[in-house]
């Protein structure tokens, strides 16, 4: 039987990347392909100029096509960061009856079923959209953490659902991109759940670990906790901010900030380096001019500093500090910067690693990983809901069950 051959698109603020794999037998993936290109078009994970916008993916595919020499096929599988993605649990529940319908009664499949429908149906304001609908343990008469309670006794079940939803019409319009390229977009994932489904083990999820994308608009976020989602969401602040603060704070094109901050950025203020001079070529009407590496480190810290706070209160929030054994992983192209994991570390009180891609062929270097985490982790999440008797053609229902109030599982 051939192994599924799948498509992931991520379009960003920065860039624009392609990964075309197949899923091997063992779970594996075989990178065939990888196309990237300048993001042109797009804001804050969002589409500012439609036809900018749908040449740079044009471009990105056919570098992709070049590299795997093949053809992306029908359709694409689109990791959607940004949207202001957002977690919210729901928890469902239903009576146990006995044999004659008085309360009190022997859990069945069919009360666990009805359980988790009735979980599943989840109101949303028509400005939102679902992506994902995650189990959560089960409640018997209010003890929680039950992970199977078929044949329990019972009066009452119940189970959380975790939803993360992001904003509709932000995902309708980089599904309608797709489709002018023209491809099918089989189904949208949340960029930090898939990140997640690219680097991380079995055991951090069940030790407690957050993941955190950084991207060019936008910053995606997902903690885990005794293996399950307990958190998502995705803040509209990244890369692209810190180049502005660059901008104005030093007095600088966009271009002299963003190679500043790629070959001489840090995350952290060393003061070792605070008489340490940088010089910086003339560029695009802007005179060359030299800045103190100090002055630079000041400014890359305080937006960064405030990235990894607005994410550490929304854990705090949630009750969820204390629960991450497996600490803090980094994704993205802003994982490459340095100083940033002693930063985050800094930040959450806990350890820190840029993310390693696990079960996976073909990228040339671990950086490269990191950077398409996103992509990477949408073909795993794309794998698993594909049914071995199902075309991937056909999977363009999920889609549309969104839209009408559906969802899809991890």
């Amino acid at each position: 039987m051939t192994a599924p051959f799948i498509t992931a698109l991520e379009i960003g603020t920065s860039t624009i990347k392609v990964l075309m794999a197949e899923v091997r037998e063992d779970g594996g993936l075989m990178v065939a392909g990888l196309g990237e290109c300048e993001s042109r078009g797009v804001r804050k994970g969002e589409i500012v100029e439609f036809e900018m916008a749908l040449d740079a993916v044009r471009r990105a595919m056919e570098a992709a096509e070049a590299a795997a020499h093949k053809s992306i096929g029908e359709s694409v599988y689109l990791v959607a960061s940004g949207g202001r993605a957002e977690s919210l649990l729901h928890i469902g529940g239903i009576p146990v009856l006995n044999e004659y319908e008085e309360p009190g009664g022997e859990i069945t499949r069919e009360d666990i079923d009805q359980a988790l429908e009735v979980a599943r149906k989840i109101p949303l304001p028509d400005d939102r959209i679902r992506l994902h609908t995650l189990q959560q343990n089960f409640e018997v008469d209010g003890r929680g953490g039950i992970v199977n309670p078929e044949r329990m006794l019972a009066e009452e079940l119940r189970v959380g659902m975790l939803l993360i939803h992001g904003q509709r019409a932000v995902v309708e319009n980089l599904k309608k991109l797709t489709e002018n390229v023209p491809v099918v977009c089989t189904d949208a994932a949340f960029g930090g759940f898939c990140s997640a489904l690219a680097v991380l083990t079995p055991e951090q999820k069940r030790a407690g670990v957050v993941v955190i994308d950084l991207g060019g608009g936008t910053t995606d976020f997902i903690v885990y906790n005794a293996g399950l989602v307990k958190l998502a969401g995705s803040i509209a602040v990244g890369g692209d901010h810190i180049t502005a603060d660059i901008c104005s704070g030093l007095n600088l094109n966009r271009r002299q900030a963003e190679a500043l901050k790629k070959e001489s950025g840090s995350a952290l203020i060393n003061r070792l380096q605070s008489d340490q001079n940088i010089s910086i070529p003339a560029e695009g009407g802007f005179s060359g001019r030299v800045v103190r590496a100090a002055a630079l480190h000041t400014i890359i810290n305080s937006r960064m500093e405030e990235i990894f706070k607005l994410i550490a209160e929304k854990i705090e929030d949630d009750a969820l500090s204390g629960m991450l054994t497996a600490g803090v992983i980094l994704t993205g192209g802003g994982s490459a910067m340095e100083g940033i994991t002693d930063l985050a570390q800094q930040v959450f009180n806990a350890p820190c690693q840029v993310g390693r891609v696990h079960d996976c062929v073909g990228l040339s270097t671990k950086q490269e990983g990191a950077r398409f985490a996103a992509a990477i982790g949408c073909v795993r999440y794309a794998a698993s809901q594909i049914k071995p008797e199902a075309p991937i053609r056909a999977a363009w229902r999920t889609w549309l069950s969104k839209l009408w109030g559906g969802g899809s599982h991890e």
